[in-house]
């Protein structure tokens, strides 16, 4: 059987199915089921248990809100990469360090701005000195975010070095690194900034009261993302990248320049996320959270993207992101250990895995 003839048959197969098969074979179909069996599983344990087991209580659903957009702004820009073919281990480290110097640039640039005199202050003023300070910080660490993913595409595809080598070093040099970026401005290891209220309230707030600013946000970040993967040419690129690189090349795919922009994406979108834990925290720390870059693995893995690169869907980190969270909100109503959730974690990694392939099949 030809490959034309093949692929013609499996076409026609695929449209005689079903509409649970097709939902299977979707990258998001079975991590959407998880979700759903889950949620479904959390719903009739609150009802049975409603003293026990508060899950449908308005500020759990808001905390779980809160919490999803952390690790998942993160898992769509590793999910990208990966997609494309690649694998980003740094991001970790960028979700402190460039943020970390977005507000050593924010707290040192502040009064030189404000001493300018050219801006209005006091209450409703349009334009102040920490409003116009705050956003070319803001600028910073995106340029920041900028030269990491530049710099690990760079290393990557330069000199033929898988990326799980360079982005796991660039890990510790950017750890390393964090600190120093304090140092210029008195030796701190820790920034306690105060963050303009509008720009707080347009990204960490509730919205009707119970609905977070940052969980709208991710929702947006994630609709780009998507509209990026599947309505624009660079998606496509991402796909045939990760999927064939020689075959991607011989069709015309300028593989180095779309795998760059994938990394850079994945600083960004890591960047994007420190940013709002600093907006919530009102202080930038040099020392990261630990397992970041794994934590948005895990979710990548569970939400059906091939580790191979080629396969995977914006649709299902969105799903995976709400997945790992709500495991954690199970854990936490059955009073479990917290350090159970890094339990969750490695369970996701190899089950995800397995879960993909029983449920992946040619057509």
């Amino acid at each position: 059987m030809t490959a034309a003839t093949h692929m013609v048959d499996a076409e026609a197969r695929y449209r005689r199915a079903g509409w649970f098969t097709r939902l299977r074979l979707h990258p998001a179909g079975p991590v959407a089921l998880l979700f759903l069996l889950l949620l479904a599983g959390c719903i009739v344990a609150s009802l049975i248990f409603p003293d026990d087991f508060l899950f449908l209580s308005q500020r759990n659903a808001t905390l779980l809100m809160r919490a999803i957009p952390t690790f998942g702004v993160v898992a769509l820009g590793v999910g990208l990469l990966m997609i494309a073919g690649e694998f980003d281990l740094s991001v970790g480290s960028v979700f402190v360090a460039a943020p970390f110097a977005m507000a050593s640039f924010y707290d040192a640039s502040a009064p030189v701005i404000a001493g300018w005199g050219w801006f209005a202050e006091g209450e409703g003023a349009w334009l102040t000195a920490n409003g116009v300070a705050w956003a070319i910080s803001l600028i910073v660490a995106l340029l920041v975010a900028t030269a990491i993913g530049l710099l690990n595409a760079f290393i990557t595809l330069y000199f033929r070095i898988p990326s799980f080598i360079t982005t796991l070093g660039m890990l510790f040099i950017v750890r390393t690194a964090a600190p120093y970026i304090v140092n210029l401005y008195g030796g701190r290891t820790s920034l306690t900034i105060k963050v303009p209220e509008d720009f707080k309230a347009a990204t960490w707030d509730n919205l009707f009261g119970f609905l977070p600013a940052s969980f709208l946000w991710f929702l947006v970040f994630a609709a780009i993302a998507y509209l990026l993967l599947n309505r624009h040419f660079l998606g496509n690129h991402f796909f045939a990248a990760g999927g064939d690189t020689k075959a991607a090349q011989f069709a015309g795919i300028n593989v180095v320049r779309t795998k760059t922009i994938a990394f850079v994406l994945s600083s960004v979108f890591a960047t994007i996320s420190g940013i709002f834990s600093i907006t919530r925290l009102g202080k930038a720390e040099t020392n990261p959270q630990l397992f970041i870059e794994l934590y948005a693995v895990a979710i990548c893995v569970v939400s059906g993207l091939s580790l191979f690169g080629g396969r995977g869907s914006v649709i299902g980190i969105v799903f995976g992101s709400a997945v790992y969270y709500l495991l954690g909100n199970i854990a936490t109503h059955a009073q479990l250990p917290t350090y159970y959730l890094d339990a969750f974690a490695g369970m996701m990694i190899v089950f995800g895995v397995i879960i993909n392939q029983l449920f992946r099949r040619r057509f």
